[in-house]
């Protein structure tokens, strides 16, 4: 009978550790979410800032990545042919169709 309590123990106890452990963060992710980085307060943003004023400024492989990657998104911007003729970016509806189905 004592090897099937410490069979309980060394199993169930952790696992039962664990979940608890993991309903208490999930709680506080749900109650407490992060709050979004202001702008002026973004590292990139300030860099780019300085750049613009002429200000030297050290960088490392992280920064030069967050640029690339920003230069990248910003020259991805394509024309759409739709029905009713040309247009750039995408229709209104599709935002308003992809926001309900999201939510």
């Amino acid at each position: 009978m004592l090897t099937v309590f410490a069979l309980f123990a060394i199993i169930a106890v952790p696992i039962l550790f664990f979940m608890l452990t993991w309903v208490v963060v999930t709680a506080c992710r749900i109650f407490f979410p992060e709050k979004p980085l202001l702008v002026d307060r973004d590292a990139a943003m300030i860099r780019r800032h300085a750049t613009r004023e002429g200000e030297s400024i050290p960088v490392g492989i992280r920064e030069i990545r967050e640029d690339q990657r920003y230069l990248n998104h910003q020259g991805a911007q394509s024309t759409y042919h739709f029905s009713h003729g040309d247009s750039e970016g995408l229709p209104l509806s599709w935002f308003e169709d992809l926001h309900d189905r999201r939510n």
